[in-house]
């Protein structure tokens, strides 16, 4: 059976945001004592070192944290193929080999995941507090689908809008309000310690760590 010993290798680049991909062999880099990848930009993404020809060393510029990670390699892994390396600290995707075949097919799936993640970044970023925020609206989640979340007037026609340190659930019906900060742990505590959520008909409430459910009549 005839061995095709060409591989793609595709690292970001922390510099441009490209994904350089360096078509090679297996055989060119357990020959080469050192094979740099560099970008077209001319930033130094990857190093790459065989040692007793029985295995690679990676040395990867991380596009994600920043640092840099070194990888081990054996040629049974490689000739399997289909490597997908990620970041160490984050654990997303840095760097993929692949036979020159998949490469394209490849690059497409990468770059579909990569613009997900970027999104979802873009989102978290918008949060005072990311964490907490998650949680309380998985809270508020878990309560909806318990039949837990409601307003007094009946209707429970509720609509939710989210903020950067908080989350308001209006009733579409009624305009009854209530907030619910979701910046510190003890705003979670807070929150956590409300066993249902039921607005009151025609009133304005906040649940914080502060107010602690302290309630106020709209004029």
């Amino acid at each position: 059976m005839l061995i095709d010993t060409k591989i793609a290798i595709a690292v970001k680049c922390g510099t441009c945001d490209n994904l350089n991909v360096h078509e090679t062999s297996l055989f060119e880099l357990f020959t080469n004592k050192t094979t740099e990848i560099v970008c077209t930009c001319g930033q130094h993404n990857a190093i790459i070192k065989t040692k007793n020809h029985k295995s690679l060393w990676m040395d990867i510029d991380c596009y994600v944290c920043q640092d840099k990670h070194t990888f081990k390699y054996t040629l049974k892994q490689l000739l399997r193929g289909n490597i997908i390396t990620r970041c160490i600290e984050t654990g997303v995707e840095i760097c993929f080999i692949v036979s020159c075949g998949d490469v394209n097919e490849l690059i497409e799936k990468y770059e579909m995941n990569c613009d997900g993640f970027y999104k979802e970044l873009e989102f978290l970023d918008y949060f005072n507090n990311p964490e907490i925020m998650m949680k309380s609206l998985e809270r508020i989640k878990e309560l909806d689908s318990s039949g837990l979340l409601g307003c007094s007037c009946g209707e429970n026609n509720i609509e939710m809008n989210i903020f950067p340190d908080r989350i308001e659930l209006r009733c579409m019906s009624c305009e009854g309000i209530k907030l619910i900060y979701a910046e510190t742990n003890d705003d979670y505590r807070n929150f956590m310690s409300k066993e249902k959520i039921i607005l009151r008909e025609n009133s304005f409430e906040c649940i914080d760590a502060i107010n602690q459910n302290k309630d106020t009549n709209k004029k």
